[in-house]
């Protein structure tokens, strides 16, 4: 039964992959690093550092990634366009890399990132922006870190 909740959940991320985020999701501006916590769907475009905390509860995607490290266990596929799908993921997650695209999924998503790109999050969580703190709104916002900026 696991195994297919599992399963479901894995499918859910590769549906909801063609989903564009909502055009009317609030911005704000950053400088490189931030702390996310939260429920809900997370998508990373950039280049730089993500570290993953995964708690078995959601689906993680990797795409572009120059290095991919997973300690941990839960179920992972290594699809053909080099894209890596984790579902139930208990462990860590690093991945480092110039064309990085992460998405997650899931009841716990928590993650700290780092370097050049934009961060979308949709649900309900909070986040902290280079030691500032914000709510994630339910419409979704869009977050810019750009280290050149700091």
């Amino acid at each position: 039964m696991k195994g297919k909740i599992l399963v479901a959940a894995a499918l859910m991320l590769v549906l909801i992959l063609g989903l564009v985020p909502g055009a009317q999701a609030e911005q704000a501006e950053g400088t490189g690093r931030i702390w996310v916590k939260g429920v809900g769907y997370v998508e990373i475009n950039g280049r730089g550092v993500v570290d993953i905390s995964g708690h078995g509860a959601g689906t993680v995607m990797v795409k572009g990634a120059e290095v991919l490290r997973a300690q941990g266990q839960g179920r992972r596929w290594d699809l053909p366009d080099g894209t890596v799908l984790f579902a139930g993921w208990q462990g860590h997650i690093h991945v480092e890399g110039g064309g990085l695209t992460v998405r997650m999924l899931g009841g716990i998503i928590e993650f700290t990132a780092a370097g050049k790109g934009s961060l979308f999050l949709k649900g309900t969580g909070h986040y902290r922006l280079n030691g500032q703190p914000g709510v994630w709104p339910r419409d979704g916002i869009w977050l810019e870190l750009d280290p050149d900026n700091s």
